[in-house]
């Protein structure tokens, strides 16, 4: 699966997704406070210094080598693995967090197996997803459509990514039971609404133009046709836009000693 480029996410969806980690584990604080967490899909970066900021000493393990080099001198020691097939220990870390990647892997339950497997029993595994409840941000629509006005199509991984693998992770009850086929014990489903507070029609825009399914197209244009399309953007999304809210989905579980059999 292709991958925005970290600078492209540095300069948007970051801040965003930090936001968004934070609020989704501040109630997991003492879950990780002291503790060796794992730090599942970690991009650039922006969940790992949450949990640092809460107390955990953090490895972080991500597909893509590029996004964990990214600032690799201020970064938590890292991994370039699969999440589906980690390449740790069994019981080695007293939590683990996966912030928006269950729904960009093949096999969820596989990735939520593993997470146990790595946990000390009785450790947190934490897992946040998009609820895709909330109405679309208008600003996604609007550069969307300007950019297929330019020629973009949605990749096909994208595609089936929006359309099929979200709405399976977001749905509470499916991933109750993905947590339970995986082993983990005692599965709980949140939902969270969160004001990022983010309004700025820039920020806003930057966020869009840095996720993966448009990164690559919008780096392949030149500096003016970059800066047109941000023009066009702002004047589309208008000065004065609401904050952005998105609502999430908070699984929290405990990994056990052993898996557990689940009748079918």
């Amino acid at each position: 699966m292709p991958y925005s480029t970290p600078e492209a996410w540095s300069a948007g969806p970051e801040r965003i997704y930090e936001s968004l980690s934070r609020a989704a584990l501040a109630e997991h604080a003492p879950d990780l406070a002291g503790r060796r967490v794992l730090d599942l899909g970690a991009g650039i970066g922006a969940t790992s210094r949450v949990v640092g900021d809460v107390g955990g000493r953090v490895v972080a393990l991500d597909a893509a080598w590029p996004m964990l080099h990214h600032r690799r001198g201020s970064r938590p020691p890292a991994i370039v693995a699969d999440a589906g097939a980690l390449p740790l220990g069994d019981r080695g870390m007293g939590a683990t967090v996966a912030a928006f990647v269950l729904s960009h892997v093949v096999d969820p339950v596989a990735l939520l197996r593993e997470a146990r497997r790595v946990t000390t029993p009785g450790g947190a595994v934490v897992v946040v997803c998009f609820a895709r409840t909330e109405p679309r941000p208008a600003v996604a629509g609007i550069v969307e459509d300007l950019l297929t006005n330019r020629g973009w199509v949605r990749p096909q991984w994208f595609r089936r990514l929006k359309d099929e693998q979200e709405p399976l992770v977001a749905d509470p009850e499916r991933l109750e039971s993905m947590a339970l086929l995986a082993g983990l014990r005692s599965p709980e489903v949140a939902t969270l609404r969160v004001d990022t507070g983010i309004a700025a029609p820039d920020d806003l825009i930057a966020w869009r133009l840095g996720s993966a399914g448009s990164a690559s197209f919008v780096a392949a244009m030149d500096v003016a046709q970059r800066q047109m399309l941000r023009t066009e953007a702002v004047e589309a999304l208008g000065p004065s836009p609401q904050p952005l809210v998105l609502d999430l989905r908070v699984l929290s579980s405990r990994a056990a000693a052993k898996r557990r059999s689940v009748s079918a």
